[in-house]
């Protein structure tokens, strides 16, 4: 037979339990209750408009897998919400709490997606705004070909994003410090993340183990490791080397007089064979026309213009008149265009010499090379050319 005080002592035990559960079951019962959050269709450029909306509809799949968060089925849009409440393009504090009166929510996730300055890559800001709380933001970059919000890599960004603004996240911070370049893009696991400005740049990764490279225009650097822990901050420092310069040979001087020198040579020598031509033609016209003319008394004058002249010495040695006389007319035409070749080759000869030898590089300091002037001379007597040649 037990005790009575222990019996009694058992029984206000049990009285004390049974009214500590009855006091904790409605506060366990109300922990349990789903938070309603809305996720507020995020607003875009017209570059981007589908991965905002694959980017939200990502958003709002990931808070149904949250079993603490209740989605409030809404399609509700930022670009609706603005100028229906008169808030400015970018929302202020007054005007989120506006916007929280209207969706009856203490909670409610917004942002945007534009265009990045990467290539082929978009920019997410997305904010968690949390009635009576400081507001949550996080950013990420994708790629721009990310337009279905089943797609892997798209929810990956979603889960990321959530986890930063909630505080669940999964990722660390890499602050990059770079001596050398200044500006750059950064790249990790072999993707472009960001820009490098002023030789700095933060990005956020997800835990575990990445390489991380930077990429400047003429500027070289050796890609690292780091092994990133969730909620820490870990730096990274990279020496770029600028590239090295190679030297560029001077260009040597080119030789144009020279080239000029040996054209005028070549057009000389083809007045010269020109001149040794009409020479030849002259010489057999005028020994056919001598040849004929020493045949017929010297006081015939009028051999080419006179028929019966023509017609009293048809042949001379051998020689007709006609051919004599065409012989004549040929040679009178022929012996000033002989002349006028032979001139021009002497002359061009002349400058080409000239030319050829005075073309030699210029050095610091060294006197003009020689030049030669032609210059037509014009008299009482008749004209000319003279040659002026200055050293």
């Amino acid at each position: 037979m037990g005790c009575p005080g222990a019996k009694a002592a058992r029984a206000a035990a049990w009285s004390l339990l049974v009214a500590v559960m009855v006091l904790l079951l409605p506060t366990v019962a109300l922990a349990q209750k789903p938070v309603t959050v809305h996720v507020i269709a995020l607003d875009s450029d017209d570059a981007s408009e589908d991965q905002a909306d694959a980017l939200t509809a990502a958003m709002r799949q990931r808070v149904r897998m949250t079993p603490s968060l209740l989605l409030a089925e809404s399609n509700q849009s930022l670009s609706t919400l603005l100028p229906a409440l008169k808030c400015p393009s970018r929302p202020d504090s007054a005007c989120l709490q506006r916007i929280g009166d209207q969706l009856k929510t203490d909670r409610f996730f917004w942002g945007n997606v534009v265009k990045s300055s990467l290539a082929h890559q978009v920019v997410a800001e997305v904010h968690l705004w949390t009635r009576g709380k400081p507001e949550q933001v996080a950013k990420e970059n994708f790629s721009d070909n990310l337009k279905d919000q089943n797609d892997d890599a798209l929810k990956r960004i979603a889960v990321q994003l959530f986890d930063r603004l909630t505080g669940q996240s999964t990722q660390g911070t890499v602050v990059i410090k770079v001596t050398g370049a200044q500006v750059g893009t950064i790249i990790v696991d072999g993707k472009p993340i960001t820009k490098l400005t002023g030789g700095m740049a933060t990005i956020q990764v997800g835990s575990g183990s990445h390489s991380i490279e930077v990429q400047s225009d003429g500027y070289t650097g050796t890609p690292q490791t780091v092994n990133v822990v969730v909620n820490v901050e870990s730096d990274l420092t990279f020496d770029m080397k600028a590239n090295a310069v190679v030297p560029v040979e001077p260009s040597k001087p080119g030789h144009p007089k020279r080239v000029i020198g040996f054209v005028t040579l070549a057009v000389a020598g083809a007045a010269a064979i020109g001149a040794v031509v009409t020479g030849v033609l002259y010489a057999s016209d005028s020994s056919t026309w001598h040849n004929y003319a020493s045949g017929v008394p010297s006081t015939i004058t009028d051999l080419c213009t006179s028929p019966a002249s023509q017609a009293a010495y048809p042949t001379a040695n051998n020689v007709s008149n006609r051919d004599a006389c065409g012989s004549r007319s040929t040679a009178n035409t022929v012996w000033p265009i002989g002349w006028a070749l032979g001139g021009a080759a002497v002359a061009l000869g002349i400058v080409g010499v000239v030319l050829v030898i005075s073309d030699k590089p210029k050095e610091e300091g060294a006197p003009p090379p020689m030049a030669l002037r032609i210059l037509p001379t014009f008299g009482p007597g008749g004209g000319g050319v003279s040659a002026l040649l200055t050293f």
